[in-house]
């Protein structure tokens, strides 16, 4: 497993994203122009851009990746299924991880102040216990990483609340590594 974080969010020059929508896939490139804002055209940008080095660095990969999806909604690089990988942003930081093995990654701004409607919604009691915006954005984190390793959607409170429980209690299947960062957190979430 390798990841990349890229946390230099200075918006491009025009010329700078031309340049860089120009080394992409036209899949992609289809994609990061649906974004209505500019940062979000970048930050989807930067997270492919992130794929497109750790697949050189790690595998040689030297081509744009396409994906297809499965039919779980999780991608996968057409003639490399065997690659595992999976992309995050937010408005501090891109983050993307590849493997030999499922994985999935998020990335997440920790906030000024929790918001409590949302945590009351993905957070179970013991978790909700003091908590504050560092921890909220951890848990959020491990939680998102789960489910996009497991490529299950988040499909409402009834999955969201629980899903941590088996990894408390040293039962669960994965392995999830957590990294605060000084504005945002990242979380691995590993088989």
């Amino acid at each position: 497993m390798r990841y990349l974080i890229d946390d230099n969010m200075t918006p491009m020059t025009e010329e700078q994203f031309k340049d860089c929508l120009s080394r992409v896939s036209a899949q992609r490139r289809e994609k990061v122009l649906k974004y209505k804002f500019a940062s979000g055209r970048e930050q989807s940008l930067r997270a492919y851009m992130l794929l497109q080095q750790l697949l050189k660095e790690e595998y040689g990969i030297t081509e744009p990746p396409v994906f297809r999806e499965l039919e779980n909604g999780k991608p996968v690089i057409i003639g490399h299924e065997d690659i595992h990988f999976n992309m995050s942003h937010c408005k501090n930081a891109v983050a993307c991880a590849v493997s030999d093995k499922p994985i999935g990654i998020d990335v997440e701004r920790i906030q000024d102040k929790v918001n409590e409607s949302l945590a009351q919604y993905v957070l179970n009691e013991k978790e909700l216990e003091d908590i504050t915006p560092l921890k909220f954005a951890r848990l959020w984190t491990m939680k998102e990483a789960v489910v996009k390793l497991t490529g299950r959607g988040i499909t409402g409170k009834e999955q969201l609340r629980p899903l941590l429980n088996d990894y408390y209690n040293g039962k669960s299947p994965w392995q999830i590594i957590t990294k605060d960062f000084p504005d945002y957190v990242v979380a691995i979430a590993m088989t």
